[in-house]
């Protein structure tokens, strides 16, 4: 046996997971893709040039963020679902951003071109959801991160009793974000949990009241009616959600806890 069939031979397995990996990659995108379709179609349209920003300034900002293309297109996916809540909630009022992940791509488009960002969002979400702190969202956190729980999941075909979360309240824990938060729907309400430097949930889980079915009629952002249709379908095995694809990253775990942080910005309710 010669040299290059004995090195064939060693390389198969190696060429064989390769291989693998790329077919397992590609149907994770494809999955991510049929999430939430409006989302797909706008980060589509995203110029090369933001993402070339992004790769220069998000690593300095958000350390331990990977910038390869499968982080480029959660990251993109996860900022144009939160424009797309923001849409579908505008009624509402003013939405939290759960995602630091996402938020990355938000701070190196506002630094890049925020002409370009603006003329992209109303082209696609119909407004320009202004970036701003959570402080000066003009209303509690929470009823602003239930706003953004209900639009996500409504963009997604899921149902906003949960369990299952949408890309965006997965995404952080999902890329094993430090700093980010991991985030989980058990016992009937929204928990998080901070990441810690291995990319792993750590610290006391915090529930968000907001998001729990009497919290969500009493923002009135899910009605009596369609509350009692929920629990019904849950109650029967029935699924609301639409042909989604399920949550592919790790989140918290639940527990008790005070309703606070999450979010360290968000937007809508005021844009234009």
């Amino acid at each position: 046996m010669d040299n290059a069939t004995t090195q064939t031979r060693l390389n198969l397995p190696a060429r064989v997971g390769a291989w693998w990996a790329r077919r397992r990659e590609g149907g994770r995108v494809q999955a991510l893709q049929r999430r939430c379709p409006p989302a797909t179609v706008a980060v589509g349209q995203i110029p090369p040039t933001v993402r070339a920003a992004w790769v220069r300034h998000a690593p300095a900002e958000f350390p331990g963020l990977a910038v390869d293309d499968a982080a480029w297109l959660r990251c993109a996916l996860g900022l144009a679902q939160f424009f797309e809540a923001c849409r579908l909630q505008q009624e509402q009022g003013a939405c939290a951003l759960p995602s630091k992940a996402a938020d990355s791509v938000w701070h190196a488009w506002l630094h890049a071109d925020p002409a370009g960002l603006a003329e992209w969002q109303r082209r696609f979400f119909d407004r320009v959801v202004e970036h701003r702190e959570a402080d000066a969202l003009g209303a509690p956190l929470d009823a602003c991160l239930a706003r953004t729980w209900v639009g996500a999941c409504r963009s997604e075909g899921l149902s906003p009793l949960g369990p299952r979360l949408p890309l965006l309240f997965a995404l952080d824990a999902l890329l094993r974000l430090p700093t980010g938060w991991a985030y989980r729907h058990a016992g009937g309400r929204l928990v998080h949990r901070g990441i810690d430097g291995f990319g792993k949930p750590a610290g006391r889980p915090v529930a968000h009241l907001a998001v729990a079915a009497s919290g969500l009629v009493a923002l009135g952002l899910v009605s009596e009616a369609e509350l009692a249709s929920l629990r019904r379908q849950a109650a029967s095995g029935g699924s609301s959600c639409g042909g989604a694809a399920a949550v592919d990253g790790g989140c918290a775990d639940g527990s008790s806890g005070c309703s606070c942080g999450g979010s360290g910005c968000g937007g809508g309710g005021g844009g234009s």
